[in-house]
């Protein structure tokens, strides 16, 4: 049906230089007409150890206000980062029509 708020969850792994160094966790929430539901990987590159040292703060968001450069999968390669992050998103499976605002905030612990 149709709904005005969606929201979603999910859990990751934070890399540096290829070594595990902790877990993240991701909270969604939009506002908006949306039909459908959906599921999708989404990977975040850092362009410096700034830009990561600021993620690993913790309570990072990422909202609809262009904060970072969301690539969909299949797009050109070569991208720009906005604030030192490029965010690339494969969709997994499902059906989503939306035109919706939202954000995303990320939590993360170090091993």
């Amino acid at each position: 049906g149709l709904m005005l708020f969606g929201g979603g969850h999910g859990k990751g792994y934070v890399y540096e230089q290829g070594v595990l160094v902790g877990h993240s966790s991701i909270t969604q929430v939009n506002f908006g007409p949306q039909l459908g539901g959906q599921s999708f990987a989404e990977i975040i590159f850092f362009k410096d150890k700034g830009a990561l040292d600021t993620f690993k703060k913790g309570n990072y968001e990422l909202s609809a206000q262009a904060t970072a450069i969301v690539v969909k999968s299949g797009m050109a390669t070569n991208t720009d980062y906005s604030n030192g992050v490029a965010v690339f998103v494969k969709p997994k499976s499902g059906l989503m029509a939306e035109l919706t605002v939202g954000g995303q905030k990320f939590t993360y612990k170090a091993y």
